[in-house]
């Protein structure tokens, strides 16, 4: 609210004739849209975050009150910050108040907190790196069914990080963060586990895949890496309507800093920024079954490229 009145002091100073020519030397021609997108994101940041905002009061009767576990939501910053609530980003906030604040959440079971704890420790978030610990983080939610602790889960089979080093796994998990069903990469699994080194020097040497699965094998690389290559054209076309979203959010933000009015337009207000929220998340799900798709696209390719 501050934030908002001192914009509009602000901007309301720039429109009196001996604040116009100080406007133009700071910030350009006054009805720049750039300039005015850059002194409306001063005042509200629209960075799409993961916001943990406080549990809900309730009571029953007169004498029994208990507030309710803190609840992650998607919102803008802004409003987060508004809403009393609180988002992580990895590079303002310190790692111990970040572990805090996610680990009530991932005690409970929820997904996105529980991935948040483990990209914690596999980074070292102020604390040394513990690929383990992030590992049965990723699982918890993995098994939940959530794409990212899936695509983060397999990273570490593909590398061997706290994990035994497995391929195949990690093409189990890149699957289903892609979205894909088991007989989409069913002939790549058969390729990879073909290939792969056995555990022991006494024991044998797995045999090579059939000539019709390698055939089978190589179609399915080619139809992920086609579907791949569909899926940056979806990005790239979502990631437009991202711009766009955000442009119709300060472009209200700009009508009623700009225009006196007597009431703010705040249902239109709300409107534009859930659908902002909305497009945002699209672009994140889409971003991540690209990168889930080129994950088996890289793993796959030097094995059938060997075939």
């Amino acid at each position: 609210m501050a934030a908002t009145t001192a914009t509009t002091l602000l901007l309301g100073a720039c429109a009196a004739p001996q604040g116009d020519a100080l406007y133009r030397q700071a910030a350009g021609v006054r009805d720049d849209p750039k300039t005015i997108e850059r002194l409306v994101s001063q005042a509200e940041d629209l960075t799409v975050v993961d916001c943990l905002l406080p549990g809900k009061m309730r009571r029953m009767g007169r004498t029994i009150t208990w507030v309710t576990r803190p609840r992650p939501v998607k919102m803008i910053a802004s409003e987060c910050e508004i809403l009393g609530g609180q988002y992580i980003l990895f590079d303002r906030a310190n790692p111990d108040t970040a572990l805090a604040v996610w680990r009530s959440a991932a005690d409970a079971g929820d997904a996105t907190a529980q991935t948040y704890v483990g990209e914690i420790y596999e980074r070292g978030l102020g604390r040394p790196r513990d690929y383990t610990t992030a590992a049965q983080w990723y699982r918890k939610a993995a098994d939940q069914g959530y794409p990212r602790a899936q695509l983060l889960l397999g990273t570490l089979y593909e590398k061997g990080l706290g994990v035994e080093r497995d391929p195949v796994q990690a093409l189990e998990f890149y699957r289903k963060a892609a979205g894909l069903t088991q007989d989409k990469v069913v002939y790549l699994a058969q390729a990879l586990a073909a290939a792969r080194p056995s555990p022991t020097r006494a024991a044998p040497v797995a045999a090579p895949a059939k000539a019709p699965d390698r055939a089978m094998a190589k179609a399915q690389f080619q139809q992920i890496r086609a579907a791949r290559s569909a899926s940056d054209h979806s990005v790239r076309k979502v990631q437009t309507q991202v711009a766009q979203a955000k442009e119709e959010v300060v472009r209200s933000g700009r009508t009623k800093r700009m225009i006196d009015q007597p009431t703010p337009e705040i249902t239109t207000r709300k409107r534009l920024i859930d659908q902002y929220v909305a497009v945002s998340q699209q672009a994140e799900s889409q971003k991540l079954v690209m990168e889930s798709q080129r994950r088996i696209e890289t793993l796959a390719e030097p094995v059938v490229a060997q075939q």
